[in-house]
């Protein structure tokens, strides 16, 4: 599968999907778009669904993408142009992990900051940064 992208800034990396993704192209595009986002070298993937439809099959794809590049020391947000398709991301539960956004300036924005920093430990230590509610008991 082929994807159009661009580089609208040195350290950015802009992939538009115009087609949707349903699971017998899951695996193929998953491959062009990871090395596509492996060869380019940037910290900040773009990834601009411009598809009318978004699929479970394609969220968890993003996923996927989202963790490669994560790996790789990147960020990856969505643009999700069409409401239904940011409620997909919404009821499939992504966009807690996924930086989903209705416009390119603000997946810039989001993304702002968010770059990965292999220094700082995976996970926290435990018990730190609990957050407690009044008139809880744990």
């Amino acid at each position: 599968m082929l994807f159009p992208c661009h580089r609208p800034s040195v350290d950015q990396l802009l992939i538009e999907i115009h087609d949707v993704i349903d699971l017998p192209d899951e695996e193929p595009a998953e491959r062009a778009l990871a090395s596509l986002i492996a060869g380019s070298g940037v910290r900040t993937v773009l990834v601009d669904l411009r598809t009318p439809l978004v699929t479970g099959g394609m969220v968890a794809m993003l996923l996927r993408l989202r963790a490669a590049a994560h790996a790789r020391g990147a960020t990856l947000a969505v643009v999700a142009r069409r409401p239904l398709a940011r409620k997909v991301f919404r009821i499939c539960g992504a966009h807690r992990t996924l930086r989903v956004s209705a416009t390119l300036s603000g997946a810039r924005a989001v993304t702002r900051g968010c770059h990965h920093d292999p220094a700082l430990p995976a996970q926290r230590e435990r018990g730190a940064g609990e957050v407690r509610f009044h008139g809880t008991r744990r």
